[in-house]
């Protein structure tokens, strides 16, 4: 036995109606409610748009993904390629600082010590190299 106002298929009565506010609508799977806002189609719709937005923004964030991953190896090149430079540069530092500390040694270790005199040494200057050209001499 049914109660007062109850309907066929779930339905609510009015009085469940009014106590469940405007959202509650009774289901009925043989029949569509006239006062339901959204019938099967637009549902399905909603749903459809639900879907299919969700997989658009999995695309876009694999693409997001993608295109930094992209960045990153460009970086990556660019890193690689600039720790070459420099240590190429290193090198050439290293190799140009040890053969002019070389030839600095040997140009001063060449060069003859002016030595402080004592007795019988000669305390005399030396002589300079001649710097004007020799005179002409004319041909008989």
């Amino acid at each position: 036995m049914k109660g007062a106002g109850a309907q066929a298929c779930g339905s609510f009565s009015v009085l469940q109606r009014r106590e469940a506010g405007a959202t509650a609508l009774p289901h009925c799977p043989r029949r569509a409610h006239p006062a339901h806002p959204l019938h099967y189609p637009a549902r399905m719709a909603r749903l459809i748009l639900a879907i299919l937005g969700v997989v658009l923004l999995a695309v876009v964030s694999l693409a997001l993904v993608w295109l930094l991953g992209q960045v990153l190896v460009g970086l990556g090149v660019f890193v690689v390629g600039l720790a070459a430079v420099l240590s190429r540069l290193l090198w050439f530092l290293i190799v140009a600082g040890a053969l002019a500390g070389l030839v600095y040694f040997l140009a001063s270790a060449w060069r003859p010590s002016v030595r402080a005199g004592g007795a019988g040494e000669d305390q005399s200057e030396p002589t300079p190299l001649r710097t004007s050209p020799a005179p002409h001499k004319p041909r008989p």
